[in-house]
């Protein structure tokens, strides 16, 4: 399976960054991990959150976080606009389905002895 994620908010902090103290280059995102394969696609419900710092290039962990981007974190969480999981089939699982339907009747007429 191919996994990619859905950006569903992505905007820049201008909170002091805890490692290299920079107050411009911090990046807040919210992702929603997407599941492809050749018969379904599959989208999680779960997000997946994260802060980096682009001019440190280290990822900023809750641990790490200040009172300050708490704040703005739990502001920019209820703005996102959520996604509920879901699987959608494709349209070769569709034909696949409707093949194996095909030959489980033409079976069933050919041993009843309708043909």
């Amino acid at each position: 399976m191919k996994t990619e994620y859905i950006t569903l908010k992505e905007t820049t902090l201008t909170n002091n960054c805890p490692e290299c103290y920079s107050t411009d280059g911090m990046i807040l995102s919210f992702k929603q991990q997407k599941l492809k394969s050749k018969l379904l696609v599959k989208t999680k419900s779960n997000i997946i959150e994260n802060i980096n710092c682009n001019k440190c290039e280290t990822q900023i962990y809750p641990g790490q976080w200040t009172i300050d981007i708490e704040r703005v974190y739990n502001y920019h969480k209820k703005t996102i606009g959520h996604k509920s999981g879901s699987l959608h089939f494709t349209k070769l699982f569709y034909i696949l389905l409707l093949i194996m339907i095909a030959i489980a009747v033409f079976i069933y007429i050919y041993l009843t002895g309708l043909i």
